[in-house]
């Protein structure tokens, strides 16, 4: 353990109140992580990261990363879930990571919550311009995996880059692997495949109503149900946003 996850657990657990694994649902839903869990709250693991992360901001990006490294490595669901937010906070150390590493860290994480932590807005359009033939390969692997997780991953890695570029490339990943995973009915890809076709419709709605409509047979009544109200309305639950 990495002198600084040591740290950072002693914190966790100052902190928390410790729950053996099932013991609350809050990492169960969704599949469930079940791993023992501390109940800290999001809040008080982002300020955790963000002092991490100030406190190695003149050092080379690799000395945080081997702390990520052995936050990925811990046992408890607030070190998986606080190594993704250190890397939320450290641009540098965020752009030194490979597709390779996500795909080695979603072999250690579980249930929605650790996984969408990595994946949900994580590594931006420009991180995979960087290199989008390997972030390609990446996405379209996990989509193809055994693992559930990282079929899930493969869907959210892209809802925040189709949402804020118009970028072919990630449009058309995009459609392809939720016609990989469409007949998928459990709820960790049903909810994926649903934000990521409403994710969708903000930059390309004539091309989702399209789709939805050829597919609405074969794709999750949820992502139909959701993805059309979002295309009516602009919102996932048709209410009108707040101004």
């Amino acid at each position: 353990m990495h002198p600084e996850h040591a740290r950072l657990l002693a914190e966790v657990q100052r902190l928390g109140d410790p729950q053996p694994p099932g013991a609350t649902g809050q990492n169960d839903s969704y599949g469930g992580s079940g791993r023992p869990y501390y109940l800290v709250s999001l809040p008080d693991r982002r300020a955790l990261a963000k002092r991490l992360a100030a406190a190695h901001k003149r050092a080379p990006a690799a000395d945080l990363m081997a702390v990520v490294e052995s936050l990925f490595d811990g046992v408890s669901h607030e070190e998986k879930t606080l190594a993704a937010i250190v890397l939320r906070y450290s641009e540098p150390a965020r752009r030194a990571v490979a597709p390779a590493d996500v795909d080695r860290w979603l072999g250690k994480l579980n249930g929605w919550a650790e996984v969408d932590c990595l994946c949900q807005n994580l590594f931006t359009a420009a991180d995979f311009a960087r290199d989008w033939p390997a972030w390609k390969r990446l996405i379209e692997r996990l989509s193809k995996s055994d693992d559930i997780n990282k079929r899930r991953a493969s869907l959210v890695l892209l809802v925040g880059p189709v949402h804020y570029v118009d970028d072919e490339r990630f449009s058309d990943l995009a459609f392809e692997i939720i016609e990989r995973v469409k007949g998928e009915r459990a709820i960790l890809i049903t909810k994926a495949v649903s934000w990521l076709l409403r994710s969708l419709g903000d930059r390309h709605r004539d091309k989702v109503g399209v789709y939805l409509e050829a597919n609405a047979a074969t794709l999750p009544a949820i992502a139909v149900r959701e993805t059309r109200v979002k295309l009516a309305t602009g919102t996932k639950s048709g209410k009108s946003k707040r101004t």
